[in-house]
């Protein structure tokens, strides 16, 4: 089943224990499996949280089905994690899904997959299972996370500092946030922070990954390129 991320509140969820998140906004993903696991713990109480490597399930199937399905009465419930998930754990991800598990939520979480992806068109065509696409922030999401993250705190920035943080962030909200992490440590005593200061402090223009910059040639964007190589 094919959820919009922005969907996540509106739906219900109660039935469902099964989430696919994917894509290259790292930042969402987490937003999105926080607000899955808020709604799941207001309505069920508090869920113990465990977090794995697909090569650790990999290696350890065995393991990983009775954490699952040995649970007794007095287990408490369980949210896992499961990080870079691919299609090596379809088969896994097929048997599971198909049995009536209580009290565990299972997210799985992956980078950009392919429309051909096997897991992808599995959580896409199954009304028991949840898929979310978690693309780049717009520039509009990144500003207003911008307002969010420093409206209880006394920092004032001028629109051309708003404007660095949103471009150097490349579409994420997880980088933007911790930059603006450092913004607040800078000005814990202080209201003002130039843009100059916004400037030094921020360096996310010293980090631009190889595929933002191959993204970058492919779409022709010279002008934006050409400004990358020079902050590098």
């Amino acid at each position: 089943m094919l959820i919009k991320s922005y969907e996540i509140s509106k739906k219900n969820l109660n039935s469902l224990n099964f989430f696919l998140i994917y894509g290259e906004n790292i930042g969402l993903k987490q937003d999105i499996a926080k607000s899955v696991l808020e709604l799941k713990e207001k309505k069920n109480g508090k869920y113990k949280q465990l977090e794995f490597e697909e090569e650790e399930i990999i290696k350890n199937q065995n393991n990983f089905f009775n954490l699952i399905f040995s649970g007794s009465l007095f287990d408490e419930k369980k949210a896992i994690f499961i990080n870079r998930t691919t299609d090596k754990l379809f088969n896994l991800i097929s048997e599971i899904s198909k049995e009536d598990i209580e009290d565990i939520l299972i997210f799985f979480k992956a980078d950009q997959l392919e429309k051909k992806s096997k897991i992808r068109n599995l959580f896409e065509k199954d009304k028991n299972l949840v898929c979310i696409a978690c693309y780049l922030d717009s520039n509009l999401d990144l500003t207003k996370i911008i307002g969010n993250e420093i409206k209880q705190t006394k920092m004032k920035l001028s629109n051309e500092s708003i404007n660095l943080l949103v471009e150097r962030a490349s579409g994420d909200r997880n980088n933007l946030r911790n930059e603006i992490s450092k913004l607040k440590s800078f000005t814990l005593n202080k209201n003002k922070i130039s843009f100059e200061q916004v400037k030094t402090l921020t360096n996310m223009a010293q980090n631009y990954q190889n595929d933002y910059i191959v993204n970058l040639c492919l779409n022709g964007n010279i002008k934006k390129l050409n400004k990358t190589f020079k902050e590098n």
